[in-house]
């Protein structure tokens, strides 16, 4: 599997769970009983904004590479903040980062020797 491959895939995924969580943690209102509503907010701007940061960057990913690499590193860290207590959250941002920095790095090429 390429690594532009595994990045989509991985990040596909990564940004519709986070989407998913967001809304359905969001709106769940036993899970917010003992909590603010600053809270519920945040959890919802983090996830969704990570969520919507992802699918922009593996958008543009190919058209500059880096500026994908900047909002997905973003949107997988933003989306894994609210629960990074379940710790697979943590270790997909990073795959998504070293990945996307692996993928930027192969469409700009190496950079040029200096003299």
């Amino acid at each position: 599997m390429t690594v532009e491959k595994a990045l989509v895939l991985l990040g596909f995924f990564t940004a519709v769970a986070y989407l998913l969580v967001g809304i359905i943690g969001g709106l769940s209102l036993s899970h917010w009983d003992e909590a603010s509503t600053s809270d519920q907010v945040l959890w919802v701007v983090f996830l969704v904004g990570g969520a919507i940061l992802l699918f922009v960057g593996l958008r543009i990913s190919r058209r500059s590479p880096w500026g994908g690499f900047a909002l997905i590193s973003v949107g997988a860290l933003a989306g894994a903040l609210p629960i990074v207590w379940t710790l697979i959250a943590v270790v997909v941002a990073i795959a998504l980062v070293v990945l996307s920095f692996l993928h930027a790095r192969r469409m700009t090429g190496p950079a040029p020797a200096a003299n």
